[in-house]
């Protein structure tokens, strides 16, 4: 797939975010808007679901239900040619939101697995949704970033930005941020998808931002970590991280956290001037493809090692190791003490936070490459065949 070919030439999927207004179905501009408007409590638009959680992207979800687990639905993507899901869906409500590889955003009842609409895009899609007060935003891999109705699937806007776009958008007030492949950074105005600010990376920008402190982080192709300011757009931070980053940064707390090529995660301060550890427990030097999670202290990643690592946030030591049979690129999600992870073995595991020991798990049609959706008691994931599973407590 798109998206796979472009990692095997040291291209990086993003994952990400991104947010936008009611508003008339136009094509948005990139002349450069002044300012968007200041959220208040009475203009704050509401993120209702978005890569790992959106923010710092920790990856944690809400509480659900310990396994044993059975199958609720699974929905089709496409009867008739492949259409894989590449990032993860999104639960809003009753409602599931997920992107296939060939240009559709589908809107699914969370307990019928009925399709509510579609929505079709002239190229595929590799990102997670973003859905916030109503709208869902995300790039496709032509390079067009689209806003469309959470209720309808009508679309509001889009955004060309003449760049295959692998990074889901983050967002923070009226502000949307995400990268594409021409390293570019681009920050849009909520309400008329206007271009509030662009910089410039020296290689592809294909992870998702992490937003913390009015800071936008963005791991990317150029080993660097880059913190830029969310409404100036003026650089604040900049870190050598040593290897390109395939997967976002994570901010937990005062520390910022992301996996690399060459088997390594990296710890370094919220100003990236410290760096407080690295983890080179990856057999190999495989490369971390996933982004972390973040809970209880406790470091989850995947890598192409076919392991899931643990690590002390504090320390950077190795708590625990879990193998499969497949390289892990799937993002982890943590709720409840346990880690949903998926992995290209055409498992999806449930695992103990705490320990690592194996609780559950669940064999797809094909591999897996997008993370966990968890919500309104459910869990749904995707796989590359195009089937999405729905699954319940028993």
């Amino acid at each position: 797939m798109n998206m796979r070919a472009a990692v095997s030439t040291s291209i990086v999927l993003g994952a990400l975010l991104a947010a936008v207004a009611w508003g008339p179905a136009t094509t948005a501009g990139d002349a450069p808007l002044a300012d968007a408007p200041r959220a208040t409590a009475a203009n704050q638009p509401r993120l209702d679901g978005a890569f790992q959680g959106g923010g710092p992207l920790l990856g944690q979800a809400p509480p659900i239900a310990p396994p044993p687990y059975k199958l609720r639905w699974t929905y089709r993507t496409d009867d008739t040619e492949r259409a894989g899901v590449d990032g993860a869906p999104v639960i809003v409500g009753q409602i599931v939101y997920v992107a296939d590889s060939r240009g559709t955003v589908h809107a699914i009842d969370l307990a019928t697995g009925k399709p509510r609409w579609k929505y079709k895009a002239a190229d595929g899609f590799s990102t997670t949704p973003l859905v916030i007060d109503g709208k869902v935003l995300l790039g496709d891999l032509s390079g067009i970033f689209h806003a469309i109705s959470a209720a309808d699937g009508s679309k509001l806007w889009t955004v060309d930005t003449e760049a295959t776009i692998h990074s889901s958008a983050n967002a923070e007030g009226h502000r949307i941020v995400f990268g594409n492949d021409a390293a570019d950074l681009y920050c849009l105005d909520l309400v008329s998808g206007r271009t509030l600010w662009k910089q410039r990376a020296e290689d592809r920008i294909n992870s998702a931002p992490a937003i913390a402190g009015g800071i936008a982080y963005f791991s990317g192709c150029d080993a660097r970590l880059r913190g830029i300011d969310l409404v100036g757009g003026e650089a604040r931070v900049e870190a050598d991280l040593g290897a390109l980053a395939p997967g976002s940064a994570v901010v937990a707390g005062d520390r910022i956290v992301v996996g690399t090529d060459q088997g390594r995660v990296v710890c370094l301060s919220t100003d990236g001037k410290t760096r407080h550890w690295v983890y080179e427990g990856i057999a190999g030097g495989a490369m971390v493809y996933a982004t972390p999670a973040v809970s209880d202290g406790i470091v989850v990643v995947g890598a192409r090692d076919r392991q899931v690592h643990a690590i002390d946030l504090a320390t950077g030591r190795g708590l625990w190791i879990f193998r499969t049979r497949g390289d892990v690129d799937a993002s982890a999600t943590i709720s409840s003490g346990r880690v949903y992870v998926t992995g290209k073995d055409r498992r999806f595991y449930v695992l103990e936070l705490k320990s690592g020991k194996q609780l559950w798990d669940f064999a797809a049609s094909r591999s897996m490459e997008g993370g966990v959706a968890i919500g309104g008691g459910a869990i749904v994931f995707g796989d590359s065949g195009g089937s999405v599973f729905c699954l319940e407590a028993q």
